[in-house]
């Protein structure tokens, strides 16, 4: 059989078989992801939750700030014994009303309740409604107190990004994060209880929004208006 006779399929490849080969090697790119994915799969997941907690190292401190928000109690005695040991000579404490009481009047109990002194504790009474409203708030505060470092205390799942906040609304102070545990958040097994799935995507669609602030991609208040 000659070229001329041969059928035209077979002497050139038309681009029907160059398809079939590009299609096999996506195909198996996307089975090995899948291999690679359901082998790793628990660090991956477990990687991402300890992504949202964060502990610097700690240093002393003008003053540690309890973050709003305290349902549990865990946050408020985490910082009430930070200062009692001394990391800080005072401890604030912000909350807004609650059953007609401020929450940071509430907290300020609480914690003398737990055996630690009242006058180690500033009650900040506030009405905030996101991270970013609470960090624009307490920047006059922290400045009429003198603050230069201050250890920030909060939630486990919030840590990073309460970090991030106020880093990048308030530079002219030095933050160092502390994150309490959370009966609500378990980094290490998150994506088991629905309502711990909610909550770590949450987090991540708001750290995304604080980095578009960071990079002046996004205002604080066009953030705002989806409470980051």
């Amino acid at each position: 059989m000659t070229v001329l006779e041969t059928p035209l399929a077979q002497a050139v490849p038309g681009p029907f078989a160059s398809r079939r080969r590009n299609v096999s090697f996506v195909l198996l790119g996307l089975l090995l992801s899948a291999l690679i994915l359901l082998a790793f799969s628990k660090q991956i997941l477990v990687r991402l939750g300890e992504y949202l907690v964060v502990s610097d190292p700690l240093e002393h401190a003008d003053l540690i700030y309890v973050l709003a928000g305290d349902f549990w109690g865990s946050r408020v005695l985490l910082g009430a014994d930070l200062g009692a040991h001394g990391w800080a000579p005072r401890v604030v404490l912000s909350g807004g009303l609650y059953q007609g009481a401020y929450a940071s009047d509430l907290s300020v109990d609480f914690a003398v309740r737990h055996g630690y002194p009242r006058s180690l504790f500033l009650p900040i009474p506030m009405e905030v409604h996101s991270t970013l409203d609470e960090a624009e708030f307490m920047g006059p505060v922290f400045q009429r107190l003198g603050a230069r470092r201050i250890i920030l205390v909060t939630s486990n799942f919030h840590s990073r990004r309460a970090g991030q906040v106020f880093r990048v609304l308030l530079p002219q102070f030095d933050f160092r994060t502390e994150s309490s545990a959370e009966a609500d958040f378990n980094p290490q097994a998150w994506w088991k209880i629905p309502p711990e799935r909610r909550l770590l995507y949450s987090e991540y669609q708001k750290i995304a929004g604080t980095f578009l602030v960071r990079f002046h991609l996004a205002t604080a208040d066009e953030l705002r208006q989806g409470r980051p």
